[in-house]
């Protein structure tokens, strides 16, 4: 009984079991994580090792309990056989649902990737007597299947599902959370596993550079302008408009500019367009299928919304990384315990979620600055300050179009009572 338990404990574990986490597991260096290894490379017969020692140990079970049960059967039913069959049926399978399935199942399945490993070295052992007959097993299936025309069943994907990312997250950031030992090894990867699920989610407008910060030039720019702007920006890439932004013709790349003696208009490349309720992820899948790195936004108008770049796509994945064309940092200083300084292009829920400001959240703007010029219906002056929705704010920093810098000042404890 004992052993039947152990059997389909470890079948659910090996079901049950987060294949992240055992593929991280797998891995580490140690007996373990190679016996796991060689578990998950050969799941079917890992499956088909464990029934068969599973229905090897019921045999056992049936024909001892029987012996067993028997006398004391006979001394309350009296010498009826088919009624001291039917109750050593009842009492055997009672017995077996649930110390040989229920219990062990459930125990197994509360912890099964720590069950796998503290039981590998044993299974393995077991899995090595008991391969001859699984393998016989296994082949004669298939071929009574393929004599009877049923197509074997497809084997089990080794990709990897949304809910076993989704669990392998959860979890570390418990075990982060717990203080477990081991935890913060791995922050950055499932920084990024996080990252990669909220991808799927995430549209072109989330992650755009806004039209207003777009550096562009005009078709008729002479060629020295062009270089000094290449210069000042430090940019590969300008894109290129006829009459006004929204009027985007392609883009010039710095290579172009200062390797060729022709007219530079001539070596204008076209560029994509994308809606910004396209998904992040369907236009990286088309730049890198098209070997493109840079598309143009347009807005429901018609209009020039923004621009994204595949480093931008591939930084919502791994994060921000340096690289010399990157423009300036946002600014995010906290300056006591009640201010603060802020880029305005901040956006509002990275702040709600960092610093618990609560500052309310509407689909008109994303950005702190976009929340300032909404609720006050115009762009503020340099120096300016003025309180929305209990916050005390002052523009540091504006240029003619826009709101470089802000100080953000919670009110007082005083204030508030």
């Amino acid at each position: 009984m004992a052993f039947s338990a152990f059997f389909s404990g470890m079948e659910i574990a090996f079901i049950s079991s987060n294949k992240v986490r055992a593929g991280v597991d797998s891995q580490k260096k140690g007996l373990t994580s190679r016996i796991i290894n060689t578990f998950y490379s050969r799941q079917d017969m890992f499956i088909s090792t464990m029934l068969v020692g599973n229905n090897i140990m019921l045999v056992v079970y049936g024909i001892g309990i029987a012996v067993l049960l028997e006398p004391g059967i006979k001394s309350v039913v009296g010498d009826n056989e088919a009624l001291i069959l039917v109750c050593q049926t009842i009492i055997s399978t009672g017995i077996i649902l649930i110390t040989g399935e229920f219990l062990p199942k459930t125990i197994f399945r509360i912890n099964p990737n720590i069950s796998l490993r503290h039981c590998a070295v044993g299974l393995y052992v077991i899995y090595l007597v008991l391969y001859p007959i699984s393998w016989f097993s296994s082949w004669l299936s298939k071929s009574l299947m393929h004599l009877f025309g049923a197509k074997a069943s497809a084997p089990r994907s080794a990709l990897l599902t949304v809910s076993e990312l989704d669990d392998y997250i959860q979890q570390t950031i418990d075990d982060k959370n717990a203080g477990k030992t081991g935890a913060e090894e791995i922050e950055h990867e499932v920084k990024i596993f996080q990252n990669a699920l909220d991808f799927s989610n995430t549209l072109l407008r989330d992650c755009m550079i806004p039209r207003n910060e777009i550096v562009a030039v005009s078709s008729d720019t002479d060629r020295e302008r062009l270089r000094r702007r290449f210069t000042a920006t430090g940019l590969s890439k300008i894109l290129v408009y006829t009459d006004d932004i929204d009027n985007i013709i392609g883009y010039i790349h710095v290579n172009e500019l200062f390797n060729t003696a022709t007219e530079w208009q001539k070596c204008i490349k076209p560029v994509d367009f994308a809606p910004e309720s396209m998904p992040a992820n369907t236009m990286m899948r088309k730049m890198l299928a098209e070997k493109r790195s840079i598309a143009v936004i347009v807005d429901e108008f018609g209009g020039t919304g923004g621009l994204v770049t595949l480093e931008d796509l591939v930084e919502e994945i791994f994060g921000d990384f340096e690289d010399e064309h990157d423009k300036r940092r946002l600014t995010e200083v906290r300056l006591s315990d009640t201010s603060f300084k802020f880029s305005g292009r901040i956006e509002i829920e990275h702040l709600n979620e960092t610093y618990n400001l609560d500052i309310p959240e509407d689909e008109e703007y994303q950005t702190l600055a976009g929340y300032i010029i909404f609720r006050l219906g115009a762009l503020p002056q340099q120096g300016d300050s003025f309180d929305i929705d209990g916050l005390k704010f002052t523009i540091l920093k504006k240029s003619a179009t826009r709101i470089e810098l802000v100080r953000l000042d919670l009110p007082s404890a005083a204030e508030k009572d």
